[in-house]
């Protein structure tokens, strides 16, 4: 009886031990296998960044045009948030913009598609981006005291690329057109009528707006 209920078991014991080479295998093979959905995950989805093309731009400007050499110091501060594949949200914040008697400040939302990335993931690549802005004008003229406030609504889109520096900085390049509208109707009847009371934006109506911006990604 005992030979044969050894005979019995050693194909159980043959069938067990094939199992637990072939779980063995499995698990090892789990290991050293990369994960291909974490591979893809981008690996920061937020960037801060600052806009120094337009500092420059605006001090240049000013200087050549005025005979008194004057230091402006505009601050344009952007925060972007990856919320699809190649889909993003943008904030600006405009702080001290503008020239020494016609300063601006507000904020932008901005949508960005990323239109080309090759290998690259997180907020980088060649993007188009519709964008909504706002603005307060607040001008300051050299032959009165009174300051005259503005409410200005923009919008239009920008063509940009935003590269990598390293792992986490970044440097973003942009370009296009803001169509401007004044929303309020300011009091102006105090004014000589052929004394200049129309922002830039108001006078152009349409013009180019772009950044150069240094940027770090988390």
């Amino acid at each position: 009886m005992i030979r044969n209920s050894s005979r019995i078991f050693r194909p159980a014991r043959l069938l067990t031990a094939l199992l637990l080479g072939a779980g063995l295998a499995t698990a090892a093979q789990a290991q050293t296998t990369p994960d291909v959905s974490a591979s893809t995950k981008p690996p920061y989805t937020n960037a801060l960044r600052l806009d120094i093309g337009g500092a420059l731009a605006r001090n240049a400007a000013h200087n050549i045009m005025n005979s008194s050499p004057e230091l402006l110091v505009p601050v344009l501060v952007g925060y972007e948030r990856q919320l699809g594949r190649r889909i993003s949200g943008n904030v600006e914040v405009l702080v001290n913009g503008g020239e020494p008697d016609e300063r601006l400040s507000g904020v932008a939302l901005q949508g960005r598609y990323y239109l080309y990335q090759g290998r690259k993931m997180g907020l980088l690549g060649v993007y188009a981006a519709p964008t909504l802005s706002f603005r307060n004008a607040r001008q300051q003229f050299y032959y009165s005291t009174t300051t005259y406030k503005s409410k200005l609504g923009g919008a239009g889109g920008l063509l940009g690329v935003q590269l990598p520096l390293g792992s986490r900085l970044l440097l973003d390049v942009s370009g296009g057109v803001m169509t401007w509208k004044r929303l309020d109707e300011t009091e102006l009847s105090s004014l000589p009528s052929h004394y200049r009371y129309k922002t830039y934006y108001e006078e152009q109506g349409t013009v180019f707006d772009g950044r150069l911006s240094l940027g770090y990604r988390f």
